[in-house]
């Protein structure tokens, strides 16, 4: 029997190598083998946001698994269903899936997200997902890869004040919920170290101008901020920041900054530090390299970014899950087998470990609290520094 445990070198094998049409992407063509079915589900594109590279990503990582030969003497075939940001559409997307017999659901970025796991979870699918909505936090079915929004901003207070020396840390967020909320888990990683945020900003909406902000972090003696804010706000916050108060050191989610909008901003990224759960995507490492060279090929109008990343990874997991049983490979059982690795190389990041959820309030089924910080150098993603855990700032939250 193999075991549940496993430690696979996925990173290797993967090397070696709105609507659910985007099966037409040949990621399972037909073989001797027989097929296990996979849906993933994500924006891929939307009236105002969307995520191919996403989409792109889990194709690649799919292809590449097929090609090296499969897994367990099985072909994988994906499908991706576009939930156009809409909860509606992501139940739908969720439905096809238990109607096709998939034995896994692999999710993406999306402000819809939630329609999809109460279907997947009545059936008994797991949902590997990149966690932003409350289900995706608290549903057992759910396989969160990234550590979310709790991992990603307590870990960007923690590590400007490891990078900069910060003594005064403040937050910028936009006056909503899940925002602010954004700047209290930068406190929460601010108490670990004995400190607290030195000021607590939020914007509307609607706001078009962040010169004020910027003015009043300036004011408060702050000399580092960390950023609650989606990234196309996010752009004009660095830039205001850098203009108003050029001597704050910022940091921020590293989904908030990708390599399009550094380009878009220019000079005025230089500096600015990332809080992720993996490498930079330019990262020389073995497993990058193989996650960018399987985009190369198998999705060349592709850009890698972190989202990407969180994508190939979760293909990494759901091999790892499969090569573990014994029996019958269904959603059931692959739902079984997740709960039972405890060390998953995925060649782009700390090996996570996938049976201890961390239990806080509200965020339940976070697994990954490892945070991989860089900053952005000459226009582009610098090295990493050594990866450290928030497990126990998270942990005084519970």
């Amino acid at each position: 029997m193999r075991r549940f445990a496993a430690v696979t070198s996925v990173a290797l094998t993967l090397a070696m190598a709105g609507a659910c049409s985007d099966a037409d992407d040949d990621t399972s063509a037909p073989g001797s083998l027989p097929t296990l079915k996979v849906l993933g589900i994500l924006t891929v594109s939307a009236p105002s946001v969307g995520f191919p590279d996403q989409a792109a990503a889990m194709k690649a990582a799919v292809a590449a698994v097929n090609d090296a030969g499969g897994v367990a003497g099985h072909r994988l075939e994906l499908e991706v269903c576009n939930d156009a940001a809409n909860p509606n559409t992501s139940a739908t997307c969720a439905t096809d899936a238990v109607t096709d017999g998939a034995i896994a659901a692999l999710g993406g970025l999306s402000v819809g997200g939630s329609g999809a796991v109460p279907v997947l979870e009545q059936a008994g699918i797991p949902l590997l997902s990149h966690p932003i909505n409350p289900l995706e936090f608290t549903s057992k079915h759910s396989w969160p890869i990234p550590g979310g929004t709790p991992v990603s901003f307590s870990g960007a207070a923690i590590g400007l004040v490891k990078t900069y020396d910060c003594k005064k840390v403040a937050a910028l967020t936009q006056s909503l919920p899940s925002s602010v909320a954004s700047a209290d888990f930068a406190e929460q990683g601010l108490k670990s170290l004995g400190m607290s945020l030195s000021a607590k900003l939020a914007v509307a909406t609607t706001n078009a101008d962040y010169g004020p902000a910027a003015a009043q972090i300036a004011s408060s003696g702050s000399d580092c901020v960390v950023l609650a804010l989606p990234p196309g706000e996010a752009g004009k916050a660095i830039v205001a920041l850098k203009a108003g108060a050029p001597n704050v050191k910022i940091g921020l989610a590293a989904a908030s900054l990708t390599q399009a909008l550094i380009d878009q901003i220019g000079k005025a990224a230089d500096g600015v530090l990332l809080s992720d759960s993996f490498e930079p995507v330019n990262s020389t490492s073995a497993g990058m390299t193989a996650f960018r060279d399987a985009l190369k090929k198998y999705q060349p109008e592709a850009t890698p970014t972190s989202a990407g990343v969180v994508a190939w990874s979760e293909v990494a997991v759901l091999k790892a899950a499969i090569e573990s049983i014994s029996g019958k490979i269904d959603g059931p059982a692959v739902q079984a087998a997740l709960g039972k690795l405890s060390s998953v190389k995925t060649g782009v990041g700390p090996d996570l470990n996938m049976t201890t959820p961390l239990g806080i309030s509200g965020f339940d089924r976070i697994l990954n609290t490892n945070v991989v910080t860089y900053t952005v150098v000459n226009g582009a993603y610098g090295p990493a520094a050594t990866p450290f855990s928030v497990l126990s700032a998270l942990k005084e939250s519970k």
